[in-house]
């Protein structure tokens, strides 16, 4: 099978799936919206207590508005995650879980994602990239290791030639080619237009759609609840 054959037979095994999208959602719990955090609050995560924060960053004339979560000691190593689509910190809740009693782990949404700026600006890869460096900045992050996945690879890969030096290790998510095109993945356009495609317009279909035809295996459904909660701030 050549790997165009290989291509449109993936992509008749995806689409014959939406058909079971209806039924996936009707396995899903239906909690109502998460209320917005605020800075400080904390949030139990098995054994490890995570902290929401909240930056004004240098960025998009003035500021960017970032939230992120924080767990682990102060002077712990640091780690940092980008997370994909449908997605927001909440991806790398388990990973906080395992590693916050030791590392100092900073879990980010993306500008556009979560509670984090959705504003008009620079959506660019590596837009994002030179913003993300100012609130590293900011925090006085010194060196770190950068863990990403699906959306945030491009992002993290910016972000690594702008602060090689300063990037202990680099744990780089797969990602699809379409995203690196801002003409094939529009992301300013896609999140402020009031014509915004209508799986950005229903969080709980678009969640249930991704996760239906991307993953190899089921997620739990309160996990994906959450992920429909986060995705729809």
């Amino acid at each position: 099978m050549t790997p165009s054959q290989r291509v449109r037979a993936g992509l008749e095994a995806g689409f014959a799936k939406l058909s079971e999208v209806d039924d996936f959602m009707d396995e899903l719990p239906q909690p109502p919206p998460r209320p917005l955090d605020n800075d400080g609050d904390e949030e139990r995560l098995g054994d490890v207590t995570v902290t929401h924060r909240f930056a004004d960053a240098p960025g998009d004339g003035e500021t960017v508005r970032w939230h992120y979560v924080e767990a682990g000691p102060p002077d712990g190593p640091v780690v940092v995650f980008l997370h994909g689509v449908p997605d927001s910190w909440w991806q790398w809740h388990y990973a906080l879980e395992a590693f916050g009693s030791e590392y100092r782990c900073l879990a980010i949404d993306l500008k556009g994602y979560g509670q984090s700026e959705k504003g008009t600006g620079d959506f660019r890869q590596e837009g994002v990239a030179v913003q993300l460096e100012a609130l590293l900045e900011q925090l006085q992050i010194e060196r770190f290791s950068l863990i990403t996945h699906d959306r945030g690879t491009p992002v993290g890969d910016h972000l690594v030639a702008l602060m090689g030096d300063r990037v202990l290790r680099y744990g780089r998510g797969q990602q699809h080619l379409w995203h690196l095109s801002p003409d094939l993945h529009p992301q300013q356009a896609m999140f402020t237009s009031p014509d915004a495609p209508s799986m950005l317009a229903d969080a709980g279909r678009f969640v249930a759609t991704a996760y239906l035809l991307l993953t190899e295996r089921r997620v739990k459904a309160s996990d994906l609840a959450r992920t429909v909660q986060e995705f729809s701030y």
